[in-house]
């Protein structure tokens, strides 16, 4: 089956469980409207309920209540006949208030857990006069014995006879079903009845002579144990006349559903049929529509103390899969395009772009869906839906207009000697993208907002022509860029032969039949996969766009940030690894004897994203110094990577760190070679290097297959040298080893090309003086591009800090070119002015669609599906383990029904989101307690709990993950690698994981194709974080991201209400973005960081012992002249401007103060506060003390130690 199909699969089976009906084995209609379901409706279903009222005490049915459910039901009969160790493995469900009492928890009334009513709003033309109403919903009574049969296939039914089973059970040939002859009087005056003793004994009997998982004991105890409820459809079609909706205010018309003509309430409660009422209110204050709210709503009303979901009449009363569905040809959009005078500038570009993106209703307590959602085209209905889903279009980078030979990557390196065709084919790549502005010209049809985006459109094609003309005029730029496309393709060469098949790399074994290729030879060769590579149209745009930032010295292109604005997965790394990469052979070539040192910083925030980058740009820097070793003219000196991160990560210094060096680790690490206790399945690499980049080799391996010796790729002489264990690499240790810089003490030592870093590294510029080798202080040039990806993670406080921080950096690198990149981004203007002081160019560029840039295009292809859960009357924690068992239950199905039992792959691994990591311990204790338990009452429901199927769910305690802030980082990168491990089709012998606990961590930077279901537990924070995240399934295949919304939540309730809207137009709900740099909280934080860091990095004043040596007035002046100068291209009031100055000042005196007081002292000395200059702002002493530094650019507030003493 395909993948798609096994997705319904997966979805259909979360209705079921989830909603309704279907959750049931019991003989039924094909569409399960009569269905029979094993205990009470209230109990097996979680959303889609209509409830009674909760009558209070005091007679009022909406006072506060405290929300509880009771769960009296237990599974005694169900389990009494399994074996010891299957009962213990099913445990009674209870459900808990998983709700704090704290101060600050709102109080919610008995609506809020219990819903007694919902509905929907829509808008229709006043020329409408009517509209057809219908209300769906089920309602469930017991069952009787005569109705309940299940499906069977005959297998050993002579045992009925043999066993005496025969007088209570009868199997149907013809229907092939199993029914009761007798419905069985348990007891009778307080005892057992002698028939049901005697069936108890037949029943034995079988279980006794038959094989353990025999499917006819099974169905036998499903057929008579428990009570049963059937389902009962119900329909009612209403035609309103609008007329008759009472306008006023506080009036509307209710409608008592048993009164309408064709309702048939023969099965309904007599409380129910007295109580079940349809609202219909009219707002017609409105020049050209009517609103019109429809409600159902449930009034029978059950005393507090007789409210429970284990109540027989509580079950009788309440209705399930509800539903309300409006039908109109007069219906028009709920809000209109408007450009409203209150809104921002963006605001209103945003309305113009999506202006065909319209919504035609809203949900109250409830989500609505209407015809043609996916469409712009107008609805003949809409109705309200409980379990809400919407398709989010796929963007395409590909366009008609450029394909071919154009994009080749090959084509347009060094391979190709034709560098006329060359240039002629990338003009035609700013020709196409001209004919579509114009194009995009005419369909603006003079509009102001669409004339304003297409001059931003002209100049885009304008710089992309310029770097054409450029390489067309620059020999020297022309094969810089070839070198770049070259690097590129073998890059992509390397990975597609060495790391397509294998992910977790090869032993040095394995190696042997491994071809390693000369320079030549790879223009000769075919590429190791049908797929050639190309350019994505946008990368080669955007490439070609940033030359004159590097070639043409009288350009202001430098001054611009350049925003790459793709889609998550869409190619942003490589775009600016490429120009990256552009930079490093054009410094080569042009700068003979000033190229050397950091070419390029590239920043990331977190520590999972900067990992997994870290490897895709080792990838491409081998390549460039695999180029460089085979042309004489790029210089002798190497092309490498630094690693400049915490030594949370990976050690900072080689020796001498308490045990948290490099050697100490790497000793450590080779005693456990030598007595024979390494585990590579527990044990990792301090270093972070797992693999070499070039062949994929392990850089922990055995030599010989049959060998239990490791061997370990890293070296320390002078400094610490790594290398591929595999001797016919380029980059063996015989051939000079790998371009990879991971310490600190070599980082500062010999500067890679590339530094490649964490935002928060860049405060130890203010603690280390030897970071000044960083910023090429002598003959070669000062870094020349800053690349910051994933923008949007710098916000809030930390936004506000990086970017007064910045201004030093800026400095320190003489006016570098900056790139950024994200998927989703909103006042970026403001955003990017506040962090770098800069204008913002964002690419590309939208004209007059949201659907349309010319380098992408969204099509009608849709790989990810978002679905919406509510819950009513349970908890999201017990919502949550019931949708994860109901999944866990539909990959089994899937396993079940494919022929290649690899299918299942895709939704094997289930990656649950959480909001914090109180959310995740919370969960993780239920894992084994409580999971597992109920994806065996789902098997055991459907008769498929033999011994294999248990394989489902036996593993599951320690087949879960985490990928969170609190793993330690040296198992991060092995976690990441366990995610790759595929399901082999083996239900009992797989190493595939279940379950993977996250946080914002897997937000940006986890890409992992075969993940393809998600649970999103409750809205993150921002729309950015929820697009982010959800992003990280249905890479490569279809797959589907499922929200649960917690009701008590306000702002998840009304996401949940406007969901097919909000996953309409997500990204243009993305919430602006803020940064305030001069706040006076941030320059109480980091002003003082910054001085430290501009002077020791600007003046001779470097080293630890010249703390004293600075000259105040020169640097008050300095400070002045060139720092606040730069402050000033930010925007901020004057009074900000005294107030930095008047911080400058206080700074400096203190540093006086503080050197006249204590004569000779150092920067800082650890452990030595009264000779030290600085102190650690994380330090508690003294709080008001100026000279403070942060060693961080994360505001963490000081820890501390409880001491818990017992008596």
């Amino acid at each position: 089956m395909s993948v798609k199909e096994n997705r319904d699969i997966l979805i259909g089976r979360v209705k079921k469980e989830i909603i309704g009906p279907g959750s049931d084995i019991f003989q039924c209609n094909e569409d399960f409207s009569n269905e029979i379901i094993e205990g009470k409706p209230l109990q097996r279903y979680f959303s889609g309920i209509l409830f009674p009222k909760q009558l209070q005490p005091n007679g009022s049915d909406n006072g506060q209540e405290e929300m509880k459910e009771e769960d009296e039901d237990d599974l005694t009969d169900l389990t009494s006949d399994l074996t010891e160790g299957e009962t213990k493995e099913i445990e009674v469900f209870e459900e808990e208030d998983e709700i704090e009492k704290t101060d600050t928890q709102p109080k919610y009334t008995s609506n809020t857990f219990f819903p007694s009513h919902f509905g929907i709003t829509f808008a229709v033309d006043k020329s409408c006069k009517s509209f057809r109403a219908t209300i769906n919903f089920g309602n469930y009574k017991k069952a009787n014995f005569q109705e309940i049969k299940i499906p069977y296939n005959g297998e050993g039914i002579h045992f009925l006879e043999q066993f005496g089973l025969n007088h209570f059970v009868t199997f149907d040939a013809e229907s092939k079903t199993l029914s009761q002859t007798q419905k069985i009087q348990r007891t009778k005056d307080g005892k057992i009845t002698p028939e049901y003793l005697h069936f108890q004994d037949c029943l034995k009997s079988l279980r006794q002579n038959t094989d353990k998982d025999f499917a006819l004991y099974k169905v036998i105890t499903k057929l008579f144990f428990k009570d049963k409820y059937k389902r009962f459809e119900n329909s009612i079609s209403l035609d309103i006349d609008i007329s008759k909706i009472d306008a006023a205010p506080n009036k509307h018309l209710q409608l008592k559903l048993s009164e309408q003509p064709n309702c048939n309430f023969e099965n309904w409660n007599k409380e129910l049929k007295e109580n079940l009422v349809f609202h219909l209110k009219l707002y017609s204050n409105y020049a050209d529509k009517y609103y019109i709210k429809a409600v159902l709503e449930n009034k029978v009303q059950i005393p507090k103390d007789k409210f429970s979901l284990s109540k027989e009449k509580v079950n009788q009363v309440s209705c399930f899969q509800s539903e309300v569905k409006i039908e109109s040809e007069n219906l028009l959009p709920f809000r209109d395009y408007k450009t409203h005078l209150y809104k921002t500038d963006e605001d209103k570009m945003l309305d113009y772009l999506y202006r065909e993106k319209l919504a035609f209703g809203i949900g109250h307590n409830t989500a609505c869906n209407w015809e043609n959602a996916q469409s712009p085209n107008t609805p003949q209905w809409i109705e309200s839906t409980f379990l809400p889903e919407y398709d989010v279009k796929s963007q395409s980078s590909e366009t008609d207009k450029i394909k071919g030979e154009i994009l080749n990557i090959k084509k347009l390196s060094v391979y190709n000697t034709d560098t006329k065709s060359i240039i002629s084919n990338l003009i035609k790549v700013s020709e196409a993208y001209k004919n579509w502005i114009e194009d995009e010209r005419k369909s603006a049809s003079g509009n102001e907002l669409g004339l304003k985006n297409i001059t931003k459109c002209e100049q885009i094609y304008s710089r992309i022509s310029n770097g054409i003309k450029l390489l067309s005029e620059n020999d020297n730029a022309l094969r810089a860029f070839q070198l770049a496309n070259t690097a590129i393709y073998l890059q992509m060469f390397q990975t597609a032969q060495h790391f397509s098949t294998k992910k977790e790399g090869f032993e040095v074994w394995e190696r042997s039949e491994i071809l390693q290729h000369n320079f030549q030879e790879y223009g000769k060769l075919d590429f190791p996969s049908d797929r050639v590579p190309e350019w994505r149209p946008f990368q080669l745009a955007f490439i070609l766009q940033c030359l004159a930032s590097f070639v043409d010295e009288n350009s202001n292109e430098k001054e611009l940030i350049d925003l790459l604005y793709f889609p998550t997965g869409g190619g942003k790394t490589e775009a600016y690894l490429a120009v990256s990469a552009f930079l490093i052979f054009w410094r080569r070539i042009q700068y003979a004897t000033s190229y050397d040192g950091v070419n390029i910083i590239i920043r990331y925030t977190l520590r999972l994203l900067s990992a997994q980058q870290f490897e895709r740009a080792s990838k491409m820097i081998l390549a460039c110094e695999f180029i460089r070793t085979n042309h004489k003219d790029l210089g002798d000196k190497m092309i490498s990577i630094g690693f400049w991160v915490g030594k949370q990560t990976v050690p900072n210094k080689l020796k001498n760190d308490n045990g948290k060096d490099a050697e100490a680790k790497l000793k450590k690490l080779q005693s456990k070679f030598n007595n024979g206790t390494y585990n590579p399945n527990y044990d990792t690499n301090p270093l972070q290097l797992s693999n070499c980049q070039w062949c994929n080799t392990k850089i922990i391996s055995r030599l010989e297959q049959k060998s239990s010796t490791y061997q370990i790729g890293h070296r320390i002489d002078r400094q610490l040298k790594s290398h591929c264990l595999n001797d016919a690499c380029h980059f063996s240790e015989k051939n000079g080893g790998l371009p990879i810089v991971l310490i600190d003490d070599d980082i500062y030592s010999k500067p890679p090309t590339i530094l490649f870093a964490t935002v928060d590294k860049f405060a130890a510029l203010a603690w280390k003086g030897e970071s000044t080798t960083l910023f090429n202080n002598g003959s070669n040039r000062k870094p020349e591009l800053i690349v910051q990806d994933e923008l949007h993670l710098l916000n809030g406080t930390l936004g506000s800090l990086v970017g007064l921080f910045e201004n030093a950096l800026l400095t320190l690198c003489d006016n570098p070119k900056i790139i950024a990149s994200t998927a989703t981004v909103k006042n970026v203007d403001k955003q990017i002015l506040g962090l770098y002081g800069r204008e913002a160019k964002v690419f590309p560029q939208y004209a007059t669609n949201s659907d349309d840039t010319f380098f992408s295009k969204v099509i009608d292809e849709s790989k990810r599906k978002y679905i919406g859960v509510l819950p009513t009357g349970k908890t999201t924690v017990v919502t949550n383990l019931q949708l994860l068992a109901s999944l866990m239950f539909a990959r089994l199905e899937i396993w079940k029904k494919s022929t290649d039992k690899t299918d299942a792959d895709s939704f094997w691994t289930l990656l649950s989101y959480f909001k914090s990591l109180k959310e995740i311990g919370r969960f993780s204790n239920k894992i084994n307690s409580e999971l597992k338990p109920i994806i065996k009452q789902l098997q055991v429901r459907y008769l498929i709990d033999n011994y294999n199927s248990a394989n489902n769910y036996l593993k599951l305690s320690y087949r879960n993950i985490e990928l969170t802030s609190r793993i330690p980082n040296e198992k991060i990168k092995k976690n990441l690698d366990k995610l790759d491990i595929q399901f082999n089709g083996d239900l009992k012998d797989h190493k595939a994981y279940d379950l993977v606990l996250a946080t914002n961590m897997i937000s940006v930077g986890l890409d992992v194709g075969r993940l393809g279901v998600m649970i999103m537990n409750g809205m993150p924070p921002n729309t950015a974080e929820y697009i982010q995240a959800s992003s990280r399934v249905a890479r490569k295949n279809e797959g589907v991201v499922f929200t649960l919304y917690d009701p008590f939540n306000s702002r998840d309730l009304s996401f949940y209400e406007d969901f097919v809207q909000f996953h309409k137009t997500f990204y243009k709900q993305v919430e602006p973005l803020s940064v305030t740099p001069f706040a006076e909280n941030a320059l109480d934080k980091m002003l003082f960081t910054l001085i430290l860091a501009y002077f020791r990095h600007t003046t001779q004043y470097t080293h630890n012992d010249t703390a004293t040596a600075l000259s105040y007035d020169e640097v008050k002046n300095d400070l002045k002249n060139n720092l606040v100068q730069l402050f000033q291209t930010h925007q901020f009031a004057q009074n900000d401007l005294e107030l930095i100055f008047e911080k400058i000042d206080r700074i400096l005196d203190s540093w006086r103060t503080r050197v006249q007081d204590k004569g000779d002292m150092k920067y800082y000395l650890p452990f030595k506060p009264e000779q030290s200059l600085i102190m650690p702002s994380s330090e508690n002493s003294d709080e008001e003390y100026p000279l403070k530094a942060m060693q961080s650019m994360r505001s963490v507030e000081p820890s501390a130690e409880i001491l818990i003493r017992q008596y």
